[in-house]
């Protein structure tokens, strides 16, 4: 009890998760079978790896905007490299993700060294890598993704996609690192109140740049998969993850302003998305409910975690508790 009390807000959106799966179940026939099931858990890993380094910037109160063209320029940078032939790829994998990590040290370096606010400093590189991906290619598509690329993308092991796997490796990985490792404690702690992180010793400047360099590495490797996916990579393939990221972590019952969370719970927001975009043709509503859905996810959860709501509801329980008869001292009590 204990325990579940601790994680409500991870409860809360594995129980979201089930109620969902069953509501969308009862409108579309079918829903739960095994190969829809399937499919599905291989749409939720591509938001699930995405989101995992969004999980970590956001639990240091931070927030990347870079991702969509962090995604795109893998993508795009690992089929030119390979020119559709698996050989290349020995070095072409290597070197997209340490190009995607080297763009999220930027991001931290600008965010912890020179003081830019999150979402200016994201912001700006992610428009510079659209600005550069398009001079680059002209804006020509690239060749057709590798075969190994696809295989990792939609190939299986016995009934488990690939890339499930991938992302149950990635989801383990990141697990222990928030829950056992140092880095973890020192994370939760800049994400709570860096000032007071500062001065515990915690390295707050190391800390930002790897969450930063953490999300570079999981965008870079969800291009490449979704390059795979889709067999080819195209301009604008990373854009719809930029506001799933967030609200995968959001529904998770992560604080948008830091200091709480577990990728646990986004896993769970992760899937909760993938549920909600099979559920609205059900339901003969279009993609943009699902955008006005992000979005009210994002307000609500901000709005949430805001000081001035706590202080609202801190003020309507105080007020509650001197109206209530049993708070007033009896008779036989009073001296």
């Amino acid at each position: 009890m204990t325990m579940l009390t601790r994680h409500r807000a991870i409860f809360l959106a594995y129980l979201g998760m089930i109620v969902l799966l069953l509501l969308t179940s009862f409108f579309s026939p079918g829903f739960l079978s095994g190969s829809h099931l399937r499919s599905m858990s291989v749409l939720a890993a591509f938001i699930g790896i995405v989101a995992l380094g969004q999980t970590f910037v956001i639990i240091g109160a931070g927030i990347d905007l870079s991702i969509p063209w962090v995604l795109n320029c893998a993508a795009i940078l690992m089929s030119l490299i390979a020119g559709g032939e698996n050989g290349p790829l020995i070095w072409a994998i290597p070197l997209v993700l340490v190009a995607g990590m080297a763009v999220g040290a930027i991001n931290g370096i600008g965010v912890a060294f020179f003081g830019v606010p999150p979402i200016i400093m994201t912001l700006a590189v992610n428009v510079i890598l659209q600005g550069s991906i398009l001079v680059y290619t002209g804006g020509a598509p690239p060749t057709t993704a590798p075969a190994f690329i696809q295989y990792l993308a939609v190939g299986r092991i016995g009934f488990f996609p690939v890339v499930v796997v991938i992302w149950a490796v990635l989801a383990i990985a990141a697990s222990i690192l928030l829950s056992k490792t140092a880095f973890g404690r020192q994370l939760y702690a800049v994400g709570a109140n860096a000032t007071v992180a500062e001065f515990s010793g915690v390295p707050i400047m190391r800390t930002t740049i790897a969450t930063y360099m953490i999300s570079g590495f999981t965008a870079a490797l969800a291009g490449m998969l979704l390059t795979g996916y889709t067999g080819q990579a195209y301009l604008g393939m990373g854009d719809s993850y930029l506001f799933t990221s967030i609200a995968a972590v959001a529904i998770g019952g992560a604080s948008i302003l830091g200091g709480s969370g577990h990728y646990i719970g986004t896993i769970a927001g992760a899937f909760v998305l993938t549920i909600l975009t099979g559920l609205l043709p059900a339901l003969n509503l279009s993609n943009g409910a699902l955008l006005i859905v992000y979005g009210a996810v994002i307000l609500v959860t901000v709005s949430l975690a805001s000081d001035a709501l706590s202080e609202v509801a801190q003020a309507i329980r105080s007020a509650l508790g001197r109206r209530d008869p049993s708070s007033e001292p009896r008779e036989a009590d009073t001296p």
